[in-house]
């Protein structure tokens, strides 16, 4: 008989340990199972400014496709802003194999201050590579945590293309009490990024 996994204590990386059947106190073992898979590494071209407003306009082209949404707390803590002097990096990429929490995800990429990626150039280098990216191009999200220069607090950055084929961008604070990332998305960033 199958039995349902149990959570982790909250310092584990790990979504889930199982204990085998007929483990007891005195013999329990742990079957750790990892939350993320590496899937790609992009390398992000390094950027002398790089201005929301005029990436992020609706109806503008982002790779072959419309941006189609803003999101209001995208439009609340990212528009308006300019970054300068932005590096190059090579960008990794990773699946979730569970559902999974804000928290959860950071703890797998490093922690709080290894996971952000830290620029919104990165994001929007990933949605114009389009089918030549790693990215979803379906109805899955794609997300990275950032840091908005507004509040100074953690978000998590997430793009879709629509089944209209348009894109949709928004931010969720982080973390969120209610919402998990689903099984299969991707997250992009983490403790394994490096400098070009």
């Amino acid at each position: 008989m199958a039995r349902k996994p149990k959570p982790c204590p909250a310092s584990d990386v790990q979504p889930f340990c199982e204990e085998p059947e007929g483990s007891d106190d005195n013999t329990k073992t742990e079957i750790r199972l990892n939350l993320i898979s590496h899937h790609s590494e992009t390398r992000a071209p390094a950027s002398e400014s790089f201005k929301f407003d005029d990436a992020f306009k609706i109806g503008n082209l982002i790779g072959h496709r419309a941006l189609r949404t803003l999101g209001l707390n995208l439009l609340q803590h990212f528009a308006g802003s300019v970054e300068y002097n932005v590096p190059q990096i090579l960008l990794k990429g990773w699946t979730l194999l569970y559902a999974a929490s804000d928290i959860s995800v950071i703890r797998a990429l490093g922690g709080e201050n290894e996971a952000p990626i830290g620029s919104l150039s990165y994001v929007y280098h990933l949605m114009d590579l389009g089918e030549a990216g790693p990215c979803h191009m379906d109805w899955q999200s794609n997300f990275a945590f950032l840091r908005s220069s507004v509040d100074e607090r953690l978000w998590a950055v997430h793009w879709t293309v629509n089944s209209s084929n348009e894109w949709v961008i928004g931010a969720v604070y982080v973390p969120h009490p209610a919402l998990d990332w689903r099984f299969n998305s991707r997250v992009f960033g983490g403790r394994m990024q490096s400098s070009c």
